[in-house]
């Protein structure tokens, strides 16, 4: 029985290893169908003019194509004695459209990619491509940074939770399609006024509804820690904070040197294009590790 799909959408210009190795420490893949997936996009204007003016036997496209079935061949021999299945295929058109085609189409649970590659000063920013299938795929996306050294196995995990629908499904599906039994979990809440209320209203309001917040914020935390708890996972610390939600989730994934972070993405109707949510999107782009955004 095939426990969870996963497509790994590959770069053939980046070592694959550092990738595949985290997938290995984060998914149970034991009982997983794995697809690995290959874009072949169109090539620029320029490299169209060098191909045309050229003497080559074979074309640019069909010599890309050998070298990504070579790359695709390798990745699948690594992962076979880890898997129950492995396949690969190769398309042609834009990455992330492309992408998340497939995953649609074939009802995969999880999309793995790897973190695009920026300045020092935007070391944690992702690429468009990740970006595009983030914001628009329609299954979870687990982002990969191709520089992280593998630890051998999940060790500290980072979840957010706000009590929404989006939430406890993250929490839901994280116990489900991640290693998390033998990890240490640190759940966090964080509390925000808006500063706009903060500046119109009486401190004494603002101190009452601060108040009732941090209330709701612990019943989230213990909703959140009941749900892993029936699903087999104990080791869990509960975090209430108050301040800027992403800031603080990042902050935390730093201080715990955390391997993972899961959050809910928001946003699901027609108009809002599968848009993650600012806070949501602001975690995934600047988080120092790897990390899971997980739709409904």
């Amino acid at each position: 029985m095939i426990a969870v799909k996963v497509l790994f959408a590959v770069d053939i210009v980046h070592p694959y290893k550092p990738v595949a190795e985290q997938m290995l420490e984060l998914l149970p893949l034991k009982d997983a169908e794995l697809k690995l997936l290959y874009v072949k996009e169109e090539l620029p204007s320029y490299e169209v003019r060098v191909e045309a003016m050229a003497e080559f036997d074979e074309d640019y496209g069909h010599i890309l194509e050998e070298k990504a079935q070579s790359v695709l061949k390798e990745i699948e021999e690594f992962f076979k004695p880890h898997v129950a299945k492995v396949a690969s295929e190769i398309v042609s058109g834009p990455a992330a459209y492309m992408i998340e085609t497939v995953a649609r189409d074939e009802a995969m649970d999880i999309t793995v990619l790897a973190a695009g590659h920026h300045s020092k000063v935007q070391v944690f920013l992702l690429g468009s491509v990740s970006t595009n299938v983030m914001k628009h795929g329609p299954n979870s996306v687990l982002i990969c940074h191709a520089d992280e050294k593998p630890k051998g196995k999940l060790s500290k995990v980072v979840i957010g939770v706000d009590g929404s629908a989006q939430s406890k499904n993250a929490v839901a599906k994280a116990a489900k399609q991640f290693n998390l039994k033998n990890a240490e979990i640190s759940l966090i809440h964080v509390v925000s006024v808006a500063d706009v209320l903060k500046m119109i209203s009486p401190v004494e309001y603002i101190s009452f509804v601060e108040n009732n917040l941090l209330l709701e914020g612990e019943t989230f935390l213990a909703d959140a820690q009941e749900q892993l708890s029936k699903a087999g996972v104990t080791n869990v610390s509960c975090v209430l904070k108050e301040g800027d939600p992403a800031t603080e989730v990042l902050n935390l994934a730093k201080s715990e040197k955390a391997d993972l972070v899961i959050i809910g993405a928001k946003g699901k109707t027609a108009i809002q294009h599968f848009l993650l949510g600012s806070v949501s999107h602001r975690i995934a782009t600047h988080t120092p590790c790897a990390c899971a955004v997980i739709k409904q």
